[in-house]
């Protein structure tokens, strides 16, 4: 089941907000699940102990405000999964949110139509990393979800696999494994592969990764990756 959260002290927007939801799921025959937090300590304090898929979020939060929960997932919880969508009645705030990476920013009111497409391109994203990478190592097969893989590395003719819990050997090459990678994988150096879902930062030269993790941009790759970084609509280069 799809997990949609809600966190707004008014209660008029969460409740606006769940019908909307609602005639979407009702529209696509989408079997969907919504929760609602009036305050930004009652989500901080449970999210942990629950999987969302989808926030939408009230930046303006009378006590703990959108912004500092925004930071709570992403930095405290290193949660880069839960898909972030802000909701506000200003529209000043983007430097702010950059960090944080949000997958839209809503100005109220809300319109079913933005509520819709945000849905939609976050549903994208839910399928796209269920999907799992298939390796053999010496005889054994295994597999590994693609939303856990925060890089690919080579090593000779090795292949290790950096997951949020652990690192995976196998024999093979890079480049026999990219062509198989969805969008989010992208090669930045002859040795290293990245999943920008994974991706917390990025400069001309290099990218810091899930875990503080920090790799080089080679240089007959920074063209092509500021490309691909762009059209992935990451938010760009610091």
């Amino acid at each position: 089941m799809y997990r949609i959260g809600i966190c707004d002290d008014e209660r008029n927007t969460c409740m606006e907000l769940e019908k909307m939801i609602r005639e979407y799921a009702k529209q696509n025959m989408l079997d969907l699940e919504t929760l609602i937090w009036h305050t930004g300590e009652e989500l901080c304090e449970i999210i942990g102990e629950l999987r969302l898929d989808l926030l939408f979020l009230d930046i303006e939060l009378v006590t703990t405000s959108g912004i500092e929960v925004g930071r709570y997932i992403r930095n405290k919880m290193e949660n880069h999964e839960i898909a972030i969508a802000y909701i506000s009645s200003k529209s000043s705030y983007a430097m702010e949110l950059f960090k944080i990476r949000p997958i839209d920013f809503l100005i109220k009111p809300v319109r079913y139509e933005d509520v819709a497409e945000i849905i939609a391109e976050s549903l994208k994203f839910y399928r796209r990393n269920k999907k799992i990478f298939e390796y053999h190592s010496k005889g054994v097969y295994g597999k590994v979800q693609y939303r856990d893989i925060i890089c690919f590395s080579s090593d000779n003719k090795k292949v290790n696999i950096m997951t949020v819990s652990s690192v995976i050997v196998f024999n093979g090459r890079l480049r026999d494994i990219l062509p198989q990678l969805p969008e989010n994988f992208i090669q930045i150096h002859q040795s290293y592969i990245i999943n920008l879902d994974h991706m917390v930062s990025c400069t001309y030269d290099c990218v810091t990764m899930s875990g503080e993790v920090v790799f080089n941009i080679s240089q007959p790759y920074r063209k092509e990756v500021r490309r691909q970084i762009a059209e992935f609509n990451w938010g760009g280069f610091s």
